[in-house]
């Protein structure tokens, strides 16, 4: 038994039925042969079963403090594979619109806590006779680092692995607990934080003043005469629980050498040609606003070498420039703003403590949660961004799922009140995988907004070839 730490925990707290806090990932797989692919679900409920010891996220779910008085713990149970790993057929033809509708419907469900939290769902019936694996995870305890461990425990870097030892898994013990349990070991974990206090205080204060002059930096840069908020847009509603999902792959060479052109990055290229396709689409429903959206863009704070399954990020937020009509203008204004945006983060990450005391916040987040949920109530509230885009390395080589190929790697991330639309983006072997998740409510469909980031990496391409030419 450990406890759940303070940001995993929000992720719980936050959750309601309109705004699940899970994640997911789409693999498009390739089979060696048309046997292979009919006898697919069998091979991974095996080879997941011959696994389960190799990741603590297949084992453990959350208990919730009496009264939830503060934050959960996890404790260490058995996954019923019957349960977690399930089986979808598309009918005919079984095409990309079937497969990306498919998947925004398995991702609209709550997960349920009393077992761990992660399902497997192998999809059949796609043309020429591949098939799909849509994995989905909690965020809580998972981040895009923690992620990519935990796939690692199911996922090969080839078709045919090495054999292991042919004993069954090692797994923990399950851990039966009462009520008089969690509370005590829920009082000893706050009595533990609140004796961190005064030390994570005094490490702090040194870092205060730089931090603070570094927020304030941050907002003057965007708005000389004081703070303000993101404008509004049909993004920035409170939505429903329902999911709409589409995805489109770009070549990485295609997005580096366009980086490497305009001196700018990776990030700042997916960052470009996601506020142009935007823009476009906000032109088209006539609803662009006079002043540029603003992105909350997710950033690792990771140590190298720390493994352990928990979120380990903060946020940095920057315009997208999307009032400026030219691509190759937009992607060297969000290169500049870029810059801005992280030394501002690096300044006030130091004030990011690993846990805090937690008593009472469950009802204070959870309390939130259903406000936000007020439209009336969430209108009248300052914006800090109108989405969220993140963008996460993958592995660079193949992989294989109990044998077949995976041909893709979408994420499928999580919308919230006030922030309709994500878009996270995974490399994976040459290529960027966008993955544009939307409450269906306020997006019913996102294949325009999907196609609009390849045209506009394409935009950003051609007019660099022009330039050459000149």
């Amino acid at each position: 038994m450990k406890p759940v730490k303070a940001v995993d925990a929000a992720f719980l707290q936050l959750e309601t039925a309109a705004t699940p806090m899970h994640v997911g990932a789409v693999f498009v797989l390739d089979p060696p042969s048309r046997q292979a692919g009919r006898t697919f679900f069998r091979r991974l409920k095996l080879l997941i079963a011959a696994r389960l010891d190799r990741s603590e996220v297949f084992t453990r779910h959350v208990a919730a403090l009496p009264f939830n008085a503060a934050n959960p713990m996890w404790l260490a149970g058995r996954a019923d594979l019957d349960y977690h790993v399930r089986r979808t057929v598309l009918p005919a033809p079984g095409s990309q619109h079937q497969l990306e509708e498919c998947v925004a419907d398995l991702h609209t469900p709550l997960m349920d806590r009393e077992r761990p939290l992660w399902e497997l769902h192998v999809i059949e019936g796609l043309e020429g006779g591949r098939l799909a694996l849509y994995v989905k995870t909690h965020h809580a305890g998972l981040d895009g680092a923690s992620a990519q461990l935990f796939l690692r425990s199911f996922v090969d870097t080839a078709a045919r692995p090495a054999r292991r030892s042919t004993r069954p898994p090692r797994l923990p013990q399950v851990e039966h607990v009462t009520t008089t349990d969690l509370l005590l070991a829920g009082l000893r974990h706050q009595v533990a934080e609140l004796g961190r206090l005064p030390r994570l205080i005094g490490g702090l204060a040194g870092q205060l003043p730089d931090t603070f002059r570094g927020a304030r930096d941050a907002l003057l840069t965007r708005a000389p005469g004081g703070p303000s908020s993101a404008p509004r847009t049909p993004l920035n509603v409170a939505i429903s629980g329902e999911r709409s999902f589409a995805s489109v792959e770009c070549d990485l060479a295609q997005v580096k050498s366009v980086a490497r052109i305009h001196s700018a990055t990776v990030n700042d290229v997916i960052l470009a040609a996601s506020a142009g396709a935007l823009r476009r689409w906000l032109i088209l429903h006539d609803k662009l606003p006079a002043t540029s959206l603003r992105t909350a863009v997710p950033f690792s704070t990771r140590e190298p070498g720390n493994v352990d399954h928990s979120i380990q990020v903060s946020f940095m937020a920057l315009d997208l420039h999307t009032g400026i009509d030219a691509p190759q203008a937009r992607l060297r204004a969000i290169h500049a703003s870029s810059l801005e945006a992280k030394a501002a983060a690096e300044r006030a990450r130091a004030l990011m403590p690993g846990d805090l005391p937690s008593i009472g916040l469950p009802w204070l987040l959870g309390s939130l949660a259903r406000v936000l949920g007020n439209d009336a109530v969430l209108s009248r509230l300052p914006l800090p961004f109108n989405l969220i885009i993140s963008n996460v390395a993958g592995p660079p080589t193949p992989l294989y799922v109990a044998g077949a190929r995976a041909l893709t790697y979408a994420p499928v991330s999580i919308p919230y009140h006030g922030c309709a639309l994500n878009i996270t983006v995974y490399s994976y072997d040459g290529k960027l995988f966008f993955g544009l998740t939307g409450a269906r409510s306020a997006l019913p469909d996102l294949r325009d907004l999907a196609e609009g980031v390849k045209l506009e990496i394409d935009l950003l391409t051609r007019r660099r070839r022009t330039a050459r030419a000149r």
